[in-house]
């Protein structure tokens, strides 16, 4: 018995729908993979350029840094890294990959650079910094951003680099809280109590807080 053509093109079509749905699945779970593959094989990658701020001797001990690496393809990737090296250690950072010179000048050094003046710096004190603020702060109970679970792949691991430099994280010896915006400092100061000890810290805050 001759099937129904209505039928028969249904059932077509609900094939193709349902093939298309398994492309468009697959389509994503590999451009996943390949983001995934880039941004864990990004410490491969040549250095491109890396920035930290230029105060970072001094200034009121927020750093904040920018290391680029440059794609097989030419593309940009890079880790944006916000450190407190008086105490908290590293409070933000988020990665880009995919950027164009252009785009990544655009969108992200430029940014940076109008917020906070950057110079040109080497890989080496970029990760001396990263590293030191992050150990420093552990010291205190302070873990780094959890994003730098992706921005780390920017980074040589530590210890495969010299680290030339002198960096003083805290201040005259004890760790410094500014207290910013959007810090909980009842919990950060109660924290210190704990880890450094009553008088083994200082802190300063915004007038007429705490």
């Amino acid at each position: 018995m001759p099937q129904d053509p209505k039928k028969q093109q249904k059932a077509v079509m609900k094939k193709r729908k349902k093939a298309a749905n398994q492309h468009k699945v697959s389509m994503k779970a590999n451009l996943s993979f390949s983001k995934s593959t880039i941004i864990r094989e990004a410490r491969n990658y040549p250095v491109y350029e890396c920035w930290i701020s230029a105060d970072w001797k001094a200034g009121s001990g927020l750093v904040q840094l920018i290391v680029a690496r440059q794609q097989p393809d030419g593309m940009i990737s890079c880790g944006v890294y916000l450190v407190d090296k008086y105490c908290l250690g590293l409070k933000n950072t988020f990665i880009r990959i995919n950027y164009s010179k252009q785009r990544y000048e655009d969108e992200v050094v430029e940014p940076v650079d109008e917020r906070t003046p950057l110079e040109k710096c080497s890989l080496e004190l970029a990760q001396q910094m990263i590293y030191g603020a992050i150990a420093y702060a552990d010291q205190f109970g302070f873990s780094p951003d959890n994003d730098f679970n992706l921005s780390q792949f920017l980074l040589t691991p530590r210890g495969e680099l010299p680290e030339p430099y002198q960096i003083e994280f805290g201040q005259k010896g004890k760790p410094l809280f500014i207290a910013g915006p959007h810090d909980n400092a009842t919990v950060i100061i109660n924290q210190l109590e704990r880890t450094a000890g009553p008088g083994n810290f200082d802190f300063v805050m915004p007038f007429g807080e705490f």
